[in-house]
């Protein structure tokens, strides 16, 4: 299994498309088959990425695909901005 930082520039924009989709419960990386193809065509992809689809050990029910590298995502884009207090 990758991890968010062994992602491609596009897996990780892929993340990214799910992030903005609604999808900001680090809970719920479950999807179909058929969401993530409407999740690439919405952004000018033709088929739902093999990365995910093709890879036998995301599968955890028939037609259902698990996403881990979407809840690391979902933190990173949680963690508040740091601030430089010191700076005048």
């Amino acid at each position: 299994m990758t991890t968010l930082m062994t992602l491609t520039p596009a897996q990780t924009k892929f993340c990214e498309w799910l992030y903005k989709d609604g999808h900001t419960n680090p809970q719920s990386c479950l999807f179909g088959r058929s969401y993530l193809r409407g999740i690439a065509l919405k952004n000018g992809m033709a088929w739902a990425p093999a990365w995910i689809v093709k890879d036998k050990s995301r599968v955890t029910t028939r037609g259902l695909y698990s996403v881990p590298e979407l809840e690391a995502y979902i933190a990173m884009m949680n963690v508040p901005a740091q601030t430089n207090s010191n700076i005048q």
